[in-house]
């Protein structure tokens, strides 16, 4: 059996030449620059902290100022815990705060009836972008999604510091952290529409032009903001020169190490706010490429583990005594590189995926920012209530969860036993009764026929029986058949729901076990 050698003597060279850490350091201000100058002029420098220079990154915000909590996962982020985050990194080295891709609205909420809760939200996230101190951006088309009467009051609120350098007027910025010249541009993609700065030209040639403007300007490290699909972002990293690193701000995945790409290295920081990508940058003043020397060894950990696993699997199905050595050989080398210790030399970084969990003390201010838009939603929602539509001409209303238990208690006392039961309470533990987002999943018949809306949730709080199995006033009034109430319940009804923005581990299969039990049984 042929067995693929690993090079584990050039990945002990590549760790000897490249590794290392640095100590925290001192307070520092964040970096910033004027929106309008040329590359020369963009180099502002900033306070000298003991401590290695960093770049925080945000992605796609997508317009969350607070995790919604409907799992587990989701309880991650909040504007108010990341401005707390970012000042105690600030606290550690000279800072400098990126952000691509979507960030005051969400671009996938498409109800008209939350375009006032929404302004509300953004108007929030803005102020706390301008508190933060937020260096570059690079914004999409949507932060158009509600027109310009709404962004332009945002944008006195937040003048964003926009690098998108393949729109009209956009150019790369240089940030001085202490001994370090980072350059840093943003790219928009030409397929998704005109952002507010116009409609983006060719990526591969204004990134071109932006790196070497900034290397002409002595940037010691390039980095590239790309909002834009992955794809396109790992083609650009081939065919562009002098980049170091590549941000993605379009559906990020969380990575927890930078992959490479090109002659760079990806960082994907998830979406909403759930984490901030935190890249230490370590004798960066030198010349020569940007290593990875911690990626590197991971990475290379990975690949012994799989080559571990797979041959283990053959050695248990075979029992070849071939396999047991090579087996043994590759356990040998996976515990000698995690022993290996890292040399702290060489021009590198180091990347952190910085999870924002519920416990991270926030910023007061901006958490009594957040408060008091919590208030307002009651007001804006009640007057923003979208009619619910009348039962059409031989439809049929919902009967309600009460009317349901005569004929079917065990089934009730099923659905007792879910969240679902309880759908209601969470929300008004959470102060969330007049959020028309969070509210949308928590009761049944949400503006649909004969449903509910804010202004009349009566009887039909919780996910109810009719939320699954659809409107039942006639099932109830003929006594039950199977003809006037859906018995199967389809995935496609679960995951109106359960998707991937408020239920990311969501599968049919494994959930619909849950719900199920004597008396409420599937039927297929």
């Amino acid at each position: 059996m042929f067995v693929r050698s690993f090079c584990f003597s050039a990945i002990l060279l590549l760790i000897a030449a490249c590794g290392g850490s640095a100590s925290p350091g001192t307070p520092s201000a964040p970096a910033t620059v004027p929106p309008s100058a040329s590359p020369s002029a963009l180099a502002v420098p900033v306070a000298r902290p003991a401590g290695p220079p960093r770049l925080l990154v945000l992605s796609a915000l997508n317009g969350y100022v607070e995790p919604c909590g409907c799992t587990v996962e989701l309880t991650l982020g909040g504007i108010d815990r990341i401005a707390a985050l970012i000042e105690a990194e600030r606290q550690r080295g000279p800072t400098a705060v990126l952000m691509v891709g979507a960030t005051l609205f969400d671009p996938h909420v498409d109800d008209a009836h939350l375009a006032d809760q929404e302004a509300a939200k953004a108007e929030v996230l803005a102020r706390a972008l301008r508190r933060i101190g937020v260096d570059v951006v690079v914004p999409t088309r949507t932060e158009l999604k509600y027109g310009g009467p709404v962004l332009s009051p945002l944008r006195e609120t937040w003048p964003w510091p926009d690098a998108t350098v393949n729109v009209p007027g956009g150019q790369p910025r240089t940030l001085t952290l202490g001994d370090v010249r980072v350059g840093v541009f943003g790219l928009a993609d030409p397929g998704a529409g005109a952002t507010p700065a116009g409609a983006p030209t060719d990526p591969e040639a204004a990134a071109r032009a932006a790196a070497s403007a900034l290397r002409a300007e002595g940037a010691h490290v390039v980095v590239g903001l790309a909002a834009m699909p992955r794809k396109q972002v790992r083609s650009l990293a081939k065919a562009v020169e002098g980049v170091d690193l590549w941000m993605l701000g379009h559906e990020p995945h969380e990575e927890s190490l930078g992959q490479p790409a090109g002659g760079a290295f990806l960082i994907e920081a998830g979406d909403r706010g759930r984490h901030v990508g935190r890249v230490v940058l370590l004798e960066a003043s030198q010349p020569g490429p940007l290593t990875d020397p911690v990626g590197e060894r991971a990475r290379a950990l990975k690949a012994l583990e799989l080559q571990i696993r797979m041959r283990a699997d053959v050695l248990s199905r075979t029992q070849d005594p071939a396999v047991a050595p090579l087996v043994a050989e590759l356990e040998r080398q996976r515990a000698e590189l995690a022993a290996t210790p890292l040399p702290a030399v060489g021009k590198r970084y180091e990347y952190t995926l910085v999870p924002v969990p519920k416990d991270t003390p926030p910023d007061p201010e901006i958490s009594g920012w957040l408060a008091e838009y919590n208030a307002r939603l009651k007001e804006i929602n009640l007057a923003a209530s979208a009619p619910v539509p009348p039962v059409p001409e031989g439809g049929q209303g919902y009967a309600k969860g009460k009317n349901c238990i005569d004929c079917h208690e065990e089934a009730q006392k099923v659905w007792l036993a879910t969240p679902h039961a309880k759908a209601w309470k969470t929300l008004v533990d959470a102060n969330k009764t007049f959020d028309a987002e969070c509210v949308s999943c928590h009761v049944t018949g949400w503006l649909l026929p004969g449903g509910v809306n804010l202004k009349n949730l009566d009887g039909l709080t919780d996910v109810q029986c009719e939320a699954c199995h659809g409107p039942g006033e006639k099932h109830v009034d003929v006594g039950g058949d199977d003809v006037t109430t859906k018995l199967r319940v389809p995935e496609s009804v679960c995951v109106v729901c359960h998707n991937k923005f408020h239920s990311p581990k969501f599968d049919y299969a494994t959930y619909l076990p849950k719900v199920l039990g004597p008396g409420h049984v599937r039927r297929d």
